[in-house]
C-alpha cells in the first residue's frame, strides 16, 4: 500500500513495515502484526507498539484497491 509520503506492507507471515515523510520529518516501523481492534492493528513488541487507525478499510474504486490509514489514503501497490 503506498501514497506519496507513505509506505505500508505487511507480508503473509505477519511483519508489517511502515515508511512516512511528514513535515520534513521520518517515520519507520518494522516489526510483527500484534493483532486487529476493529479495522485498527496494532504493530510490534509488547511495551513498543503503535496503533493503525483504519478509517476506511479496503475498498475498490476505479478498479484499484485503496484503504485509509492514519489519515492518508493509500492505494495498493502491484
Amino acid at each position: 500500500w503506498k501514497a506519496g509520503e507513505m509506505y505500508l506492507l505487511i507480508t503473509q507471515d505477519g511483519t508489517v513495515e511502515y515508511k512516512r515523510l511528514k513535515g520534513g520529518s521520518k517515520t519507520s516501523i518494522t516489526g510483527p502484526l500484534r493483532g486487529f481492534e476493529g479495522n485498527n492493528f496494532s504493530v510490534g513488541l509488547p511495551l513498543l507498539s503503535t496503533t493503525f487507525v483504519v478509517s476506511r478499510p479496503p475498498y475498490k474504486e476505479s478498479n484499484r484497491w485503496k484503504m485509509i490509514v492514519d489519515g492518508v489514503e493509500l492505494t495498493k501497490a502491484g
